[in-house]
């Protein structure tokens, strides 16, 4: 198996948001764009932060409504109108040199408890990897007839001393 690198992982398109937005904006951003991570800039276009969806559910304010005789309650979501991304985003910004291993790719997210890393090629940002795509490079890894058998469920357990048969552990 060749070693796989954070540029063949990573999503090339960005989608940004500027710091002095609102909260709303955001969160609209993302719904729309099924995103969970939009990068920050300032306003100079330099990437300052990262605005994740755990930032922008501290920022909603709920209420939660219960109208007699029905039985199913509603809830209504707002942003305060002032709450600015800059206010919310997660900084400084971390990143991983596009040529990295992917296992690095991994390793960072775990010890820095982010699920997210701006990919770099030098200073220029070229794009973010996620624990989701993370998850796309391990399916392919699992599907692959040339993954080792002992990387499967069943090598896994034989190799622990386990038996499959009868699902007795």
């Amino acid at each position: 198996m060749t070693k796989k690198l954070a540029r063949e992982s990573m999503s090339k398109k960005l989608v940004t948001i500027n710091f002095n937005e609102n909260m709303e904006t955001a969160c609209k951003r993302m719904r729309k764009r099924k995103l969970r991570h939009l990068p920050v800039c300032d306003d100079t276009g330099e990437i300052v932060g990262m605005l994740s969806d755990r930032d922008v559910q501290r920022a909603m304010i709920s209420e939660i409504k219960h109208e007699p005789p029905s039985p199913a309650s509603s809830e209504s979501i707002e942003f305060d109108p002032e709450a600015r991304v800059r206010d919310y985003m997660g900084w400084p910004v971390l990143t991983i040199e596009q040529d990295s291993d992917i296992r690095l790719v991994a390793e960072r997210l775990l010890q820095e408890k982010v699920s997210a890393l701006l990919v770099t090629n030098g200073r220029a940002t070229v794009g973010i990897v996620t624990t989701d795509d993370l998850m796309k490079v391990l399916i392919d890894l699992l599907g692959d007839p040339k993954t080792p058998a002992r990387w499967t469920l069943q090598g896994i357990l034989e190799n622990a001393g386990h038996r499959m048969d009868g699902f007795i552990f």
